[in-house]
Formats: structure tokens, sequence, C-alpha cells
């Protein structure tokens, strides 16, 4: 296909809102065509206006190219309707993906605006009538602020669909207070995943203290995974430690309920699958063992060394 320059005053960005921005992504866009040029074109329709074309493909470059001022774009002219046009980059981009809420938006532009059916969407996307429905559906159930977030690239798809659109459902204010947390603060979706698993179980006290400080409660989570920390030891250290410390309490349990458990009155199948996952423990054992047998062994071994250098430099000054 032909390459052309047209100016970039004269290009219809209508359709970036079907494309959640990525910060990130962008920046470094920025950095390279601002050393380099560019070199992809961006993918244009002709609009029904004179000299103006409606971008299907390549926004992040439009907005890169306005940012260091430039004046012109090349393009990639393709010679068919918006919608065909929207489908068949959907199709190119198949391979870098687009995420869940894309694609909703993607499929409410055509159903909605294009008038298109469920059917004929399907059938062109290479989808089931089930997946577009499904696609549908997420973003004619999100909140236009938790849109909007995803929009700017400050939420994720996962974040927002598993997590913040749940949230929402049952208590839109606190849905909305946590989005914007989550926006302010840059928490991740691991973090937010904590947030929302511990907020589903807790009183409403505890939620508002959640909802009040999302940092604070994210640290004291990892101070009560971390267990016990010693000053004296590194992070690896401690981490061993409270390891060995959970083994030897797990031990003792076992020690005191397993004569119980395994009785007279218990089953024969319930006593062999024991007995077979102790097997697995011995062995696992064994060679946790052994592991520790080398490195104490090692490090008394180094220690008789080093206690010995001191005693000759001692036996030297005497």
């Amino acid at each position: 296909m032909k390459v052309e320059e047209v100016n970039l005053d004269g290009l219809d960005m209508r359709y970036e809102k079907l494309r959640a921005r990525q910060l990130v992504t962008e920046r470094k866009l920025m950095a390279s065509l601002g050393e380099v040029g560019q070199v992809s074109p961006v993918i244009v329709t002709k609009s029904k206006e004179v000299g103006v074309y409606v971008v299907i493909d390549g926004h992040k470059r439009v907005r890169a190219l306005k940012k260091l001022k430039a004046d012109v774009v090349k393009v990639t002219i393709w010679e068919m309707g918006e919608e065909e046009a929207l489908v068949a980059s959907y199709e190119m981009s198949r391979q870098g993906g687009r995420n869940a809420v894309e694609e909703g938006w993607l499929v409410a532009e055509l159903h909605r605006v294009g008038k298109w059916s469920l059917g004929r969407i399907a059938e062109k996307l290479m989808k089931s009538k089930s997946w577009v429905s499904r696609r549908l559906s997420f973003v004619e159930e999100m909140s236009g602020w938790l849109a909007e977030a995803v929009m700017r690239g400050e939420v994720g798809a996962h974040t927002a669909v598993g997590f913040l659109m749940p949230l929402a459902r049952a208590n839109s204010q606190e849905g909305k207070v946590l989005t914007e947390k989550v926006c302010e603060l840059g928490l991740t979706n691991r973090q937010v995943s904590d947030i929302y698993k511990c907020y589903r179980t807790s009183s409403a006290e505890v939620r508002k203290r959640i909802l009040g400080d999302p940092v604070l409660f994210l640290k004291t989570r990892t101070v009560a995974r971390q267990g016990k920390q010693d000053p004296d030891l590194s992070e690896g250290e401690n981490r061993c430690a409270n390891n060995l410390e959970l083994i030897g309490n797990i031990s003792l349990g076992l020690a005191r309920s397993l004569p119980e458990v395994c009785a007279s009155d218990s089953s024969e199948q319930a006593r062999k699958k024991l007995k077979l996952l102790w097997d697995q423990c011995v062995e696992r054992f064994k060679t946790l063992a052994k592991m520790a047998a080398s490195v104490f062994r090692e490090q008394s071994e180094r220690s008789s060394k080093e206690m010995e250098k001191i005693k000759e430099v001692v036996d030297h000054v005497r």
C-alpha cells in the first residue's frame, strides 16, 4: 500500500476512545520518534469531509507527533468503510492483543454506533456470539469514571474487570474511592487483588480503614507475610529462619495429632493415603537434611580454619 504524508491537522481521532493509553509505551515512542522519526505509517480511511482522514490505528504515534510539534504524518489510506477498517485493524493486532475492555469498546462501537448485529460482529471478528455478548456487557456495566481511568491508562483492564467492577456493583461509592486511590498511588494489579480479597471478607469498620489508607494496609499485609524479623539477619536469612520455625511447629503439631487421626477406628484407605504422604514428606525432609548438613559443615570447617589462622597470628606475635 502507498504511504503518503498528510497534515496532522487533517486527522480525525474519533476512535482513540477505543484503545487504552499506555503511558510508559507512549513515552518510549515519543523518544524514538524524536530520535529517528516516524517509521511505521498510521492507518487511516478517508472521511466524508475533503482533506480529513479518520485514524483507525496509530493513535499513540499521532499523539506523540503532536507533542513533538510535527506538521505532517505518514499514513496508509485504506479504501474501505470505517467499521470494516476497525475490524481489519483488530485482525492485524490480534497477535499483539487488545485487552477485554478494548474489545468491549470495539464491539460497542460496531453494535451501538455502526448498528451491526451481534451475530455479524461475531462472524467478522471470528468469535462466538457469547464472547461478543460478554465483551459488550463488560463495557455497558462499567461505570463511566472507571472506564475513563482505564482509557487514561491509570487502571489496567484486568484490575478493572476482576476487582473494581465487582466492588462497584456492591457499593458504587466505595468502588469509586478505591479507583481514585489506584490512580493516585499507581497500585499494581496484585496490590489491588490483595485489597479486594480482604475487603470482601472484612467488617464495615475494617473496610473503611482499608479504603482510607490502602498503602498502610498493604504494608501491614507485607509485614504479616514476612513473619517475625530479626534485625541482625538479612531479608533472606529471616525468611529461612521463619520457614525453619514453621517446619518445627508443624512437626510438633503433627506429632500430637497423628496418633489420634490414625487411631484403630480409622479406615484402611485413610491410613494408606496418610502413609503415602508421610513417605513423600520423609524423602523431602531427607533432601533438606542433606543440604543443611552440607551447609553447616562447610560453615563449621570455615570457622575452624579461621580460628587456626587467628591462633597462628597470636603465636607469631608472642
